[in-house]
């Protein structure tokens, strides 16, 4: 099933998977909306997919090739889209590829020798990954027989794919963009999601100064769906803790009430959150008797203890059962045995960064994986 994230993105993408045949194709001219072409030199198949509003979503290009499985070379539907959804998007469909909800900032396209960093997150069976340089990316795929993508957050490697582009379908798919105005580095549709921004590889190792922020990695955000999120190491300079956090204010006043939402991994308890308020006051240590519901379903069983004067440490018994409660978005309710109650917002990317970032870095969601 879709996340609220995916859907929006589905809809905003409105992916093409099918392979044109040759009887209900065309020979390549100038695009026009829902006219489906071929290329004589190769089995590419072209198409401007229209949406419900009758204009163009997205200029696609597919056709099957092959990437590496854990049993042997798998058939599989090899896209290069330019959508208003993502703008410049590589994508390969087949029933072997996981469909577990991550968003990996830190995957990567290998062309022509150079690695691009990019965005990978997925559609049902469909992978999608949307490079940075996505100029660049576009550039090099007319200069190189083949094609590896790569994300360690989420578990793929597709090996190399040959993918034999003419010249004339890399033209069609550049010449299709201008015509009907979709960009190639950014989203251009208002109801698609925010993307964070693709970044190089962590290093396994780095050694970085602490700050007043806190550990070493936190003054390292990434924007993800207005979250901040960041790798924080130990002192050792190895990555321990994924971290994605929110920070709120309910006025502008000087004593304004001042709110936080914190999800980590981390090696010692797996996933756990923390909420920072700036109205409560506690002994640290304590333990606190809390119930907590995401979109007023109840969550149990989790244990609740101050961890500062203004926060409130969570540790669910199983934290894959948390993640799965928090990943379809929606709002939290936090209520203590009194009258204290504290709701906050939580985004579909939130967790599947997490599981990202978590998965590249060996971190386990369960505690005691």
């Amino acid at each position: 099933m879709f996340t609220s994230h995916s859907r929006r993105i589905a809809a905003a993408l409105t992916i093409l998977f099918a392979v044109a045949t040759t009887a209900l194709a065309a020979h390549a001219g100038k695009p026009a909306a829902g006219q489906q072409v071929r290329f004589p030199n190769g089995t590419w198949s072209a198409l401007p997919q229209t949406g419900p509003d009758g204009k163009v979503r997205q200029c696609v290009l597919v056709a099957l090739r092959q990437r590496a499985g854990n049993n042997g070379p798998v058939d599989t539907r090899f896209s290069i889209n330019i959508s208003r959804g993502t703008g410049l998007a590589i994508m390969i469909q087949d029933d072997g590829l996981p469909s577990e909800q991550v968003l990996d900032d830190q995957a990567e396209l290998s062309i022509e020798g150079r690695a691009f960093p990019a965005v990978f997150f997925p559609i049902g069976t469909a992978l999608v990954f949307h490079p940075g340089d996505a100029e660049g990316a576009l550039a090099a795929l007319g200069k190189t027989s083949q094609v590896r993508l790569r994300s360690d957050g989420g578990g793929i490697d597709s090996g190399a794919i040959k993918i034999d582009l003419p010249s004339e379908a890399l033209s069609w798919l550049k010449q299709c963009g201008k015509i009907f105005d979709i960009a190639i580095d950014r989203p251009t549709d208002p109801n698609a999601p925010d993307m964070p921004t693709p970044r190089p590889r962590s290093p396994k190792v780095a050694f970085i100064p602490a700050t007043p922020a806190g550990p070493p990695g936190m003054a390292d955000k990434q924007k993800i769906e207005g979250w901040d999120a960041s790798e924080l190491r130990n002192n050792d300079g190895s990555i321990i803790v994924c971290m994605i956090r929110r920070h709120y204010v309910t006025g502008s006043e000087p004593d304004a009430r001042r709110l936080a939402t914190f999800f980590m991994a981390s090696r010692a308890k797996g996933l756990t959150m923390m909420l920072k308020d700036s109205i409560r006051h506690a002994t640290e240590g304590a333990a606190v008797e809390a119930s907590l519901k995401m979109d007023d379903k109840p969550f149990p069983p989790f244990i609740a203890a101050v961890l500062g004067p203004d926060e409130v440490g969570i540790t669910p018994q199983h934290g894959a059962a948390l993640a799965a409660a928090l990943e379809s978005g929606g709002r939290a309710t936090f209520k203590t045995g009194t009258d204290y109650q504290l709701e906050f917002p939580i985004q579909a990317g939130v967790i599947p960064w997490l599981r990202a970032c978590a998965r590249r870095n060996g971190i386990p969601i369960e505690h005691g994986e």
